[in-house]
C-alpha cells in the first residue's frame, strides 16, 4: 500500500484500516493526497482480501496500466544497470510466482515485464501482494501472442535469452559478454518454455547446479538469471 501511494496515488479509490491499528509511516502520504481511511473490522477486511491475508490496511485501486510493447522496447536502460533487460513469461500460471518475478525484475533493474493474456497468471491481488510494490513501479505489458512479441523485439535489435535445464551454454560464461539489450524468457512451472519459444531464443542458457535437486522454482530461477545478466554495473572506481 505504501508503494502504491508513492508510485500511483491517483489510482487509489478507497483505503480501509483495521479498527485499533495505526500506520504512522503512511500518514504523510495520506495527508498529501487528502485521503481519509475508513475504519473496518478485521473480519470485514478479510472479506475483501481473503481469510488470513488481512494485514491491517487494504487499498482498493485501479490496476496498473497495460503498456504497449513498442513503448517497452524504447525504454532506456535503468540508471546504474549493466544491460537493458525485458522479462518475458511463457505460461507462468501461479500468481505468487508472477508477483515474485515482478519483484526481482524491478530489483535488478529490468525495464519491464511482458506475458501473454492466455494461459498465464492474471495480475491479481495475490500477484500484486507478492510483488511487494514492484507491480506499481514496473512497466507491464500483456500481449495477445508471445511469439509475435518476441519476433517484434528481435526486429527492434533485442536478443532473446531462454533458460533450460539442458541449455547448451553456461549462464556465468555468457553473462560476461552478452549483448546489451536482452529479452529474458522464463518458462512456466510445469513444462517450461514451449517449443516455439525455445526456437525463438538466440541463447539457451543453463543454471549450473551443485546439489542434487534438478531445477529451481521459476521465480527463484528468474532472480538468479536477472542477477547474472542484469543488476548493477560495476563502478568505474571499484577494485
Amino acid at each position: 500500500v505504501s508503494e502504491l501511494l508513492a508510485a500511483r496515488p491517483g489510482a487509489v479509490k478507497e483505503l480501509f484500516v483495521e479498527d485499533g491499528r495505526e500506520f504512522p509511516d503512511l500518514a504523510r502520504h495520506l495527508e498529501a493526497r487528502s485521503l481519509v481511511p475508513e475504519r473496518r473490522s478485521r473480519e470485514e477486511l478479510e472479506e475483501l482480501v481473503g481469510f488470513g491475508l488481512a494485514r491491517g490496511i487494504v487499498a482498493r485501486a485501479e490496476p496498473p496500466p497495460n503498456r504497449h510493447l513498442d513503448e517497452l522496447l524504447e525504454l532506456p536502460r535503468a540508471p546504474g544497470a549493466r544491460r537493458r533487460i525485458l522479462v518475458a513469461l511463457d505460461q507462468v500460471v501461479d500468481p505468487g510466482n508472477l508477483g515474485a518475478i515482478l519483484r526481482s525484475a524491478e530489483f535488478f533493474g529490468a525495464v519491464g515485464v511482458l506475458w501473454a493474456k492466455d494461459r498465464s497468471a492474471p495480475l491479481s491481488p495475490l500477484a500484486v501482494r507478492a510483488s511487494a510494490g514492484a507491480s506499481e513501479r514496473l512497466p507491464l505489458c500483456i500481449v495477445t501472442n508471445l511469439s509475435r512479441a518476441l519476433a517484434q523485439a528481435k526486429d527492434a535489435g533485442w536478443w532473446v535469452v531462454g533458460t533450460l535445464p539442458e541449455g547448451d551454454e553456461a549462464m556465468a560464461r555468457v553473462a560476461q559478454n552478452a549483448p546489451e539489450d536482452l529479452v529474458v524468457v522464463m518458462g512456466g512451472e510445469q513444462r517450461g518454455m514451449r517449443r516455439v519459444t525455445v526456437e525463438a531464443c538466440d541463447f539457451r542458457l543453463r543454471i549450473d547446479r551443485v546439489g542434487e535437486v534438478a531445477s529451481l522454482n521459476v521465480s527463484a530461477a528468474a532472480a538468479v538469471v536477472l542477477s547474472a545478466l542484469g543488476g548493477a554495473a560495476e563502478s568505474a572506481d571499484s577494485d
